[in-house]
């Protein structure tokens, strides 16, 4: 091969490689772009769940929930721009979006891509709750008395209202929950374990109660739940229930008395609970019962509570986006 000809070789590889490396460092430029899409794509998909969550907040505790995903999504999420959708009346559907230059995508004619990012939340049935007083109660009962006051019985007997005088207020229902229809629960072996229980403790103890009764924030449980329990008298529990006049509270709501649980208090009781409810508490304290046979008064101690099912939902649970009902606790979930 003549020293021309070698020449010339060499400066045609020079040209390939020069060619090579040039679409070598558009694909690497490109693959940054990329990289940075996903990131931004990632940005958007926060603000797109925060929004989502804030709207259907909203639907659940008050406001208006298109200015709220609004919000949250593009005030305080630095989406560009929130498209909100309403569906069903109880989830928020969020598409956030924000234009994106670009580094290197440019030198194809691509200066701009526009990131964008969906998610859907819902004010639905909870499925969960936290904050659970540990006192269940029948939920058929429950659901059949919103609106009315209850007087819970710190007793183990199973009122016989053929023989007491239930109806406290004369109203013609019966007001007073014994023990057949309610039960003090044990949490300590149901509670979520990803969520922090400063109460829980094993042994069905009156301590554990009291905390439940004293914290709002205490005991998430995951529905539905086979919980062990006990019908028996429960002062600590009563007296605690007293420091909370004023306050609403959920309550879980049994279906069934027996299930397969794990353990049992000594009353050797279970309840399984497939839904929460909401009171507000008036006062515990002692009222006279009288029995109808023999005419004599006896004192007994009461949880006075006043039975809301309207507006009932918890800040600390989840949904798996049921169309909630008037008479279901509510909460908030991202579910898409």
């Amino acid at each position: 091969m003549s020293l021309i000809e070698l020449q010339r070789e060499r400066g045609a590889i020079l040209v390939q490689v020069a060619l090579m490396m040039v679409v070598l460092l558009l694909f690497v430029g490109l693959a940054i772009d990329v990289g940075a899409i996903f990131g931004e794509r990632r940005n958007m998909q926060n603000a797109a769940d925060a929004g989502a969550l804030a709207g259907a907040h909203a639907i659940c505790f008050g406001g208006d929930p298109v200015v709220l995903a609004t919000e949250y999504a593009v005030t305080r999420n630095e989406a560009e721009t929130a498209v909100v959708e309403i569906l069903d009346g109880f989830k928020v559907h969020v598409t956030a979006s924000r234009p994106m230059q670009t580094r290197f995508a440019l030198l194809i004619g691509l200066n701009t891509v526009n990131v964008s990012a969906e998610a859907t939340a819902a004010c639905g049935v909870a499925t969960s709750g936290c904050g659970l007083w540990p006192v269940a109660m029948d939920q058929t009962l429950w659901e059949d008395n919103c609106d009315d006051v209850f007087y819970v019985w710190d007793d183990d007997k199973i009122l016989d209202c053929s023989v007491y005088d239930c109806d406290l207020d004369d109203d013609g229902d019966d007001d007073i929950v014994g023990g057949g229809d309610r039960g003090w629960l044990d949490f300590s072996e149901v509670v979520d374990p990803h969520y922090y229980d400063p109460c829980s403790q094993p042994g069905c103890g009156t301590a554990e109660l009291k905390c439940y009764i004293e914290t709002d924030y205490a005991a998430r449980i995951n529905l539905p739940a086979c919980i062990p329990g006990d019908s028996g008298v429960k002062a600590a529990a009563w007296q605690a229930a007293g420091t909370r006049a004023g306050t609403r509270v959920r309550i879980p709501l049994f279906s069934s008395i027996g299930c397969e649980s794990g353990h049992t208090c000594p009353g050797g009781l279970t309840y399984y609970v497939t839904k929460f409810g909401c009171a507000t508490v008036i006062d515990a304290d002692t009222v006279n019962i009288i029995n109808t046979v023999t005419g004599k008064k006896e004192k007994s101690k009461v949880i006075i509570m006043d039975i809301e099912c309207a507006d009932c939902a918890s800040s600390c649970g989840g949904t798996g986006g049921e169309a909630p009902g008037e008479k279901d606790l509510k909460a908030v979930s991202l579910i898409d």
